[in-house]
């Protein structure tokens, strides 16, 4: 049996320890920052004449945040509902179409019985058909006063600024009086879940992938609890000056625990970081 000299056998177990401690789980620098940050503005320029949360204030997905001023805008919606609840023109038109089919049938009696001419039945059959076509006219402007209303509804409601998200508001960026030109009123952040930002060395790339595992430790006084996140965006493009490349992760926060803008740190499931390696350094 072939013995292995015993500087080839020191040279291995100092190589195995050497890559031992250069071996180290992949902790990086990252940030917290909301899931999503909408700037809410109106769809229409105008006036506000209310805005009805402050900074910090809590909101769900449909409470109304802001209205601009609607008073012609109102008075218009009210105008064509009235409209297109009326009924007397309809109903006029359905009369004279009921008499005229009764002109019409006691005209044709007498015409069978050679009482009447040909030419008073040729006339009650067009009044009839003039009598049709305008109960139809009535009905389309019915119809039409109908979508009327609900376009000036559409457009009141275009007055009222809605929130998109759960969340919270960031900043009140306008107040009451003052004229919108389609420019933000409110600024809102959704903070469950959070979303957190990576810049990883390129020595990692392939090993990160969506769907793997992470724990997120938030920079947050002496609290060094962390927190079951998963990896939802891997950048395809290397930064080529820093050497670095993209991943963003998220994880739940009920009752936004947590505050975004908190400096973290990440790591990652099964992915080491050798320090030897010169890609590591940006």
């Amino acid at each position: 049996m072939a013995k292995v000299p015993t500087f080839s056998l020191l040279a291995m177990l100092f190589s195995n320890e050497l890559l031992a401690q250069t071996q180290e789980p992949a902790q990086l620098n990252c940030r917290i920052e909301p899931s999503e940050t909408v700037e809410m503005s109106s769809a229409v320029e105008g006036v506000i004449s209310e805005v009805l949360v402050d900074k910090n204030d809590v909101v769900k997905k449909g409470d109304v945040l802001a209205r601009l001023d609607a008073g012609l805008e109102s008075a218009t919606a009210e105008l064509r509902r009235v409209q297109s609840e009326l009924t007397s023109d309809v109903q006029a038109q359905q009369l004279a179409l009921e008499f005229s089919e009764r002109s019409l049938t006691r005209v044709k009696d007498l015409y069978e019985k050679k009482a009447a001419s040909f030419s008073e039945l040729d006339k009650l059959k067009t009044e009839h058909a003039i009598a049709q076509q305008q109960l139809q006219q009535a009905l389309d402007r019915k119809r039409q006063a109908e979508l009327e209303y609900k376009r000036a509804l559409a457009d009141l409601q275009r007055r009222t600024l809605v929130s998109p998200i759960d969340g919270v508001v960031v900043e009140r960026l306008k107040e009451p009086g003052e004229h919108i030109d389609f420019e933000p009123v409110l600024k809102l952040a959704k903070l469950d879940p959070l979303r957190v930002e990576v810049y990883a060395p390129a020595s990692l790339y392939g090993k990160v992938k969506p769907g793997i595992k992470a724990n997120v430790i938030p920079e947050l006084g002496g609290d060094s609890r962390s927190y079951a996140a998963e990896v939802t965006l891997v950048d395809q493009v290397i930064d080529g000056p820093s050497n670095t490349f993209g991943i963003r992760l998220a994880f739940p926060n009920p009752g936004n625990r947590l505050p975004s803008g908190l400096k973290c740190r990440v790591t990652f499931d099964g992915v080491t970081l050798n320090l030897l390696d010169p890609r590591v350094l940006p």
